[in-house]
C-alpha cells in the first residue's frame, strides 16, 4: 500500500514498522494507543487529501480522517486502512472585504483564535486548545462564547469537501444548500473530506472575564437548582459551565462574561444567592488571553498550548478519559438534583453542565442538522482514566430526568439508539443526504449515518 499511496501524494505516507509511524498513528487519548492503521498520510494540501482519497476508493482501503485526534470514540482512527493526518492543512486566511476567514482543516482551535486576534476579529469554538477545527465544527461546536456568537456551525458559510467520488467541491447555499445543511452539525467523517471551512467573523471583544462561583457541598441541591434556572436564561453576553465533581465532592460554576469584571456580581446574582456561595474568581483579560487561560494554558505562549509531541513547542499533556452525555429539557426536580448529587458522592468523575439558550436557541432545530437548540444544558459524564464505572453510574442514576437526546461531539460508542439520541427529528434528511453523496457508504465508522 505504502508504495502506492506515496507515488499517488506529495505527502509524506507513514507504515507500520516505519520510523515516526507510532507517533503519526497515535491520537489524543492513550486509551486508543494500540488501534494502529496499515498507513498514516500526511497530505499537504486539498488536491492531496483527493488524490488520497482516489487511491483509497480504487484499492478498496478504509480512510480516516483526522483534524485534532480528539474523538472520543476514537472514530479518528482505525486498526486497518488509512488515516488522513490533516495537520499540514493548517493556513488561516482573512479575507477583510467579504469579513470572513477560510481555516484549513488541520488547524487547531488555540491557532484559530490567535491569528483571528492579530486582526480583531473572532469565532467560536471549545476551550481544548488542540482540538481541530472540521472535529469541533462538524458535530455544532459548543464553547464558552457559544451563547453570545452562537455554535461554531451557525457562523459557518462554506466549505471545501472531497467526496467518495474523489471530487474535490466547494459547498456554500448556492452551490449545494442540502450537503452544507449536513455538513454544519451532521459529524464528523459522514460526508467526504472536509479540508477547509469558511466563516463569517465576529469583531473580537476587548476584554472578557472569567469567573468562578463556589458552593459548600451541603447546598449542592439549592446550587444546582439556582444555575438551572439562570444559566440558560441569562444575557447572552455569559456563557457557563456548572462542575459537580466527586474529587472533594464539591461544586462550582465557571464561564466567561463578554463584559467587565465589575458587572459580574451583578450578572451571577442569582447564583450568588444561594446558600453559601462566593465569587472566588472575578478576572478580566484582554480576549486572547482569557482563551489561554479557558485552555488551561494561562502564563504559558500560544505555541507552548500545544499537545506535547504533536506540534512544536508543545507541552500540554494527552488525556485519558471515558465520557457520555446527556441533554436536559425540563428543570430537574429535586430527585433530579439528588441523583446528581448521589452520583458525585461515589469516587471516580465530574458532572459538567453546559448552558445552552442565548444564540444557540435562536436558530431552529431543523435549520441545521444541530437539532438540540431548545435544550436547557447539556450533561457531560466525564472520567479521567481508562474506567468507566462512574461514568455508568451516573448516567443510570440520571435517566428518568434527561430527555434521551446525547452531543454528537461527546460520540458515544457504548450508546444505544445513536442515531435518533444526535440527529432526532433531522436524522432522516441527513441519511439521504448521505445516501446521495456517498451512495456506497465508502466513508464508514462504526455510528455512521446510514449503517
Amino acid at each position: 500500500m505504502r508504495e502506492g499511496l506515496q507515488h499517488a501524494i506529495r505527502g509524506h505516507v507513514f507504515t507500520r514498522g516505519q520510523p515516526g509511524f507510532a507517533q503519526a498513528a497515535h491520537v489524543f487519548n492513550p486509551r486508543f494507543d494500540d488501534v494502529l492503521p496499515d498507513a498514516v498520510a500526511r497530505p499537504v494540501n486539498a488536491t492531496d487529501v483527493r488524490d488520497a482519497i482516489r487511491f483509497c476508493t480504487e484499492h478498496g482501503d478504509q480512510v480516516r480522517a483526522r483534524s485534532g485526534g480528539h474523538s472520543y470514540a476514537g472514530y479518528s482512527t482505525a486498526s486497518r486502512g488509512v488515516v488522513l493526518d490533516l495537520r499540514r492543512l493548517d493556513r488561516i486566511t482573512v479575507d477583510q472585504g467579504s469579513g470572513t476567514a477560510t481555516v484549513e482543516a488541520g488547524a487547531q482551535l488555540i491557532d484559530v483564535y490567535d491569528a483571528l486576534a492579530a486582526r480583531g476579529l473572532t469565532v467560536p469554538g471549545g476551550s481544548c486548545p488542540s482540538v481541530g477545527i472540521a472535529g469541533v465544527t462538524l458535530g455544532g461546536g459548543f464553547g464558552l462564547a457559544a451563547r453570545h456568537f452562537g455554535l461554531t456551525i451557525d457562523s459557518l458559510v462554506a466549505v471545501e469537501i472531497v467526496t467518495a467520488d474523489g471530487q474535490l467541491r466547494s459547498v456554500d447555499a448556492a452551490s449545494d444548500p442540502d450537503l452544507l445543511w449536513a455538513i454544519k452539525g451532521g459529524g464528523g467523517g459522514n460526508f467526504g473530506v472536509v479540508t477547509a471551512f469558511t466563516f463569517a467573523l465576529h469583531p473580537m471583544p476587548s476584554s472578557s472575564t472569567y469567573f468562578e462561583v463556589t458552593w459548600p457541598w451541603p447546598a449542592a441541591s439549592e446550587a444546582i437548582d439556582a444555575w438551572q434556572t439562570w444559566a440558560p436564561r441569562a444575557t447572552d453576553a455569559v456563557t457557563s459551565i456548572l462542575h459537580i465533581e466527586s474529587s472533594g465532592p464539591r461544586i462550582f460554576a465557571t464561564g466567561q462574561y463578554i463584559g467587565q469584571s465589575g458587572q459580574v456580581a451583578a450578572v451571577v446574582k442569582p447564583l450568588l444567592d444561594a446558600t453559601g456561595a462566593s465569587l472566588a474568581i472575578n478576572t478580566e483579560l484582554p480576549y486572547l488571553e482569557t482563551q489561554l487561560l479557558l485552555a488551561g494554558c494561562e502564563g504559558r505562549t500560544v505555541a507552548a498550548c500545544h499537545t506535547v509531541g504533536a506540534a512544536r513547542g508543545g507541552v500540554m499533556p494527552r488525556e485519558t478519559f471515558n465520557a457520555k452525555s446527556d441533554y436536559v429539557a425540563q428543570p430537574l426536580p429535586a430527585a433530579g438534583r439528588a441523583a446528581m448529587i448521589a452520583a458525585a458522592e461515589q469516587p471516580g468523575g465530574d458532572l459538567l453542565c453546559d448552558a445552552y439558550g442565548g444564540a444557540i436557541a435562536q436558530v431552529g432545530p431543523a435549520a441545521t442538522a444541530f437539532v438540540h437548540r431548545d435544550a436547557l444544558f447539556c450533561i457531560q459524564y466525564y472520567g479521567a482514566g481508562a474506567g468507566t464505572e462512574w461514568i455508568e453510574q451516573a448516567w443510570r442514576r440520571l435517566r428518568p430526568f434527561v430527555s434521551g437526546m446525547a452531543y454528537q461531539n461527546y460520540i458515544d460508542p457504548a450508546l444505544n439508539g445513536w442515531q435518533q439520541a444526535y440527529y432526532g427529528k433531522n436524522l432522516a434528511r441527513l441519511e439521504a443526504t448521505r445516501e446521495r453523496v456517498d451512495p456506497h457508504h465508502f466513508f464508514n465508522f462504526p455510528q455512521a449515518i446510514g449503517r
